[in-house]
């Protein structure tokens, strides 16, 4: 065998390799659109190439640095989209997804980040987003459309990890922590949990950070933290008297006390801070199967002296979340879960696989209920999504996996009073087993507002369904 065939053999190969793997990408999709369409979720399609700021209005420094960015011939600055969810919700805001809410999308391509160790910078994506629905039924579809998509496929051996940053802040909140300190702990939950930082390590950050209160200032800070501006500044000076009568410097002494009371206000006492501590080591050791975690994340509340209901949203989520048939896929309840994009506020979650290793997950999500905000929106507009990276599903895949044809949108809305909830689940899960698309209604919306809502969605039937699970169909 000559040198250039023993070179050109693999190059062949990993050719033919790379051409199946895409084969495989593109019949997952094709799955998953038809899955999701099923179910009321809309195709959209979002520009590759989208200002930089729109990534960076919310999403933190961590994904910034693994943008690829660039200034355009008009020298604005630009970057390939990292993620769809901010395009989607921009998209949203800008009146470019017109129709009644809540609303539906799905969307699947190419997006586009740095990853350290060689991995290509192009990824494929897809995912979903439910706007304008804020409720604990729309947290439970959301799980429930990212577990059993995956089992659609054929995949085995997945399982779904839940947090919530919302009931993490608010156990905080209940210690009379900041939200600096706050969103301090919460970021070091992860690292206490694997070991890879110990109390002390994160105790001696908070102080470089300046989160700690000198003990000597103790009682000064709970106090002005306590008190209006101005009030809080004429004490300080009371105290302090001719000690900032002359300048220093270049700052003026009301530039001083100005300093100093912003000091004071943002440090936390140290022993509300070593309480926050306390709390953040036992909810990293408190992740687990979730019907096991429910319990202890109560004792662990109890033990804090913290209202049991600031777990209701959990709770909430987890009771909703039982009216879905997941095909015993497993429910991990994780507290110190924390997704990189900061634009989350309340549920948070992952799709794992033990096939899978490192930090990459098969996909997740979570509720971003202030991202529509920050991006232009004139009122608060809940919403959630997830995405799967579908590069890392089609590694569980056999070799030619394909998919046949993808139905169109959803064909039946299913409805029903409040209390009738867990029968209307059942109902479009047998429709949808049976190939017939339908869309949940998950704000048990009246006979003349569903009428309404199907018109707009060109949905031509309507499912109602009543406590004793008898279904009225009526044709729109």
């Amino acid at each position: 065998m000559t040198e250039q065939s023993r070179s050109a053999y693999p190059m062949s190969n990993a050719r033919e390799q790379s051409l199946a793997r895409q084969r495989v990408v593109a019949g997952s999709r094709m799955r998953l659109e038809r899955f999701l369409q099923r179910r009321g979720y809309q195709p959209v399609t979002t520009p590759m190439l989208e200002p930089t700021d729109l990534f960076l209005k919310k999403s933190g420094g961590e994904l910034a640095a693994r943008m690829y960015s660039f200034t355009d011939p008009s020298g604005r600055r630009v970057s390939l989209r990292p993620e769809f969810t901010s395009s989607v919700v921009q998209a949203f805001v800008d009146g470019d997804l017109p129709g009644p809410l809540p609303q539906r999308w799905c969307y699947s391509g190419p997006v586009f980040r740095y990853e350290k160790g060689g991995d290509s910078g192009e990824f494929e994506q897809l995912g979903a987003e439910l706007i304008g629905a804020g409720s604990v039924a729309a947290d439970a579809e959301m799980l429930a459309l990212a577990v059993q998509g995956l089992t659609v496929l054929g995949v085995r051996g997945h399982r779904l990890r839940i947090g919530h940053v919302g009931v993490v802040a608010a156990m905080y909140e209940a210690l009379g922590l900041s939200e600096r300190s706050s969103m301090f702990l919460m970021g070091s939950l992860a690292a206490l949990r694997s070991g890879s930082e110990s109390p002390e390590d994160v105790r001696a950050k908070a102080a470089q950070l300046g989160l700690l209160a000198p003990e000597a200032n103790e009682h000064v800070s709970r106090i002005t933290r306590a008190m209006a501006p101005e009030d809080a500044a004429e004490m300080v000076r009371s105290f302090v008297g001719q000690g900032v009568a002359g300048s220093t410097g270049q700052r003026t002494p009301d530039e001083i006390l100005r300093r100093y009371l912003k000091k004071l206000r943002l440090a936390d006492e140290p022993g509300a801070f070593e309480k926050g501590l306390a709390l953040c080591g036992e909810l990293a050791r408190a992740a687990g199967p979730a019907a096991r975690v429910r319990g202890r994340l109560a004792r662990i509340a109890s033990r804090f002296r913290i209202r049991k209901n600031v777990l209701a949203p959990l709770e909430g989520v987890l009771t909703a979340l039982e009216q879905y048939d997941l095909r015993g896929v497993p429910v991990v309840l994780d507290l110190g879960l924390a997704r990189g994009l900061a634009y989350y506020t309340g549920l948070q979650f992952d799709i794992e696989h033990q096939r899978i290793h490192g930090t990459h997950a098969l996909g997740g999500g979570g509720r971003y209920d202030d991202l529509i905000g920050a991006l232009g929106g004139k009122r608060s507009t809940p919403a959630i999504g997830f995405a799967y990276g579908l590069d890392h599903v089609a590694r569980l895949l056999p070799a030619g996996f394909g998919d046949d044809d993808v139905d169109g949108p959803a064909q039946v809305l299913v409805t029903a009073q409040e209390t009738a909830f867990s029968e209307a689940v059942a109902t479009a899960e047998r429709l949808r087993a049976q190939g017939i698309p339908a869309e949940l209604d998950l704000e048990s919306k009246s006979d003349a507002a569903a009428a309404k809502y199907a018109r707009q969605r060109g949905i031509e039937t309507i499912m109602r369904v009543g406590q004793d699970g008898r279904v009225a169909e009526q044709f729109v």
